[in-house]
């Protein structure tokens, strides 16, 4: 019989250390670390242009209650972060700056058709004053209104509509949004264009010390004029966003709300659904309506 099946062999033992076991076992832990490290780095940057679009609209309250002049605001603070988003955004561009950008045209698309409205009213009818030029002498901190006009439009445009703008297109993605009917996203847009947008103006007219004298009466015909200038507003940037819903998949997150009611609400199956939902996320899709 030969020996080898009397004796069977042993392998002499191995003192060598198990690298790639170790390495293995430790990979995706770094891994983990690492997408942990990204998401935060994602949220800071998004939380960074949501703070440059809110602050526009809130120097103009300080300025108004005499808190912080806009122009200390703008040269200490909206004009250097700012610049830096806008470096950020050339020499180092994450997908989410496409959101960005889409909000922004859309809210400065908005505010003008809500301004067609308000200049009619302002200089064809006579029923308010404009207060833009105005308000952008307290930018230059200046006195002369031709230049304070254009500096107080180009703040309007690109700061108060273009934020207002951004502001939304990263809460009605956090929320999904994107998901849902158009009438559901017009009507959300209107929402905020009254609440905050609006009633924070008022507010801010009523309540500052020097509030109309600074910004326009607390008229009824005043106080129509800028909430029917404010739900023009909500609608474009809400048929805006509709139109610009593709870029839903630069999210990096998934949707803090329930964003639908489910295959059997549709009377679909669940593969159907699920196509339906990715098609969405790409901007491409339909709403599938229930059957009748």
């Amino acid at each position: 019989m030969p020996p080898s099946l009397l004796s069977p062999r042993v392998s002499a033992p191995s003192f060598a250390p198990r690298a790639v076991t170790t390495g293995a076992a430790l990979a995706p832990r770094a891994s983990v670390r690492e997408r942990s490290e990204d998401q935060t780095r994602i949220a800071a940057r998004i939380g960074l242009h949501l703070l440059l679009a809110g602050l526009p609209l809130l120097a103009i309250s300080a300025q108004v209650f005499g808190l912080v002049s806009m122009n200390t605001t703008a040269a200490l603070v909206i004009i250097p972060l700012a610049a830096t988003l806008a470096v950020l955004a050339v020499f180092a561009p994450h997908p989410t700056d496409r959101i960005v950008g889409r909000g922004l045209v859309s809210g400065m698309a908005a505010c003008v058709v809500y301004d067609i409205f308000r200049l009619d009213t302002v200089y064809l009818l006579g029923w308010w004053d404009d207060f833009i030029p105005t308000m952008g002498t307290w930018i230059t901190d200046g006195a002369e209104t031709r230049s304070g006009a254009v500096v107080g439009y180009l703040w309007r445009y690109i700061g108060d509509g273009g934020g207002i703008g951004i502001a939304f297109f990263v809460v009605a993605l956090a929320v999904g949004l994107h998901r849902r009917s158009r009438r559901d996203v017009v009507l959300a847009a209107v929402a905020f264009a009254v609440f905050p947008v609006w009633t924070g103006l008022i507010a801010t007219v009523a309540l500052a010390p020097r509030g109309e004298q600074l910004m326009f009466p607390l008229t009824a015909t005043t106080v129509s004029l800028s909430l029917i200038g404010h739900l023009i507003f909500g609608l474009v940037l809400g048929l805006g966003f509709w139109h610009s819903r593709g870029v839903a998949r630069f999210w990096p997150w998934p949707p803090l709300l329930p964003t639908d009611r489910g295959p059997a609400y549709h009377g679909v199956s669940p593969a159907t659904y699920e196509a339906w939902q990715r098609r969405l996320d790409t901007g491409s899709g339909r709403r599938i309506r229930a059957p009748r």
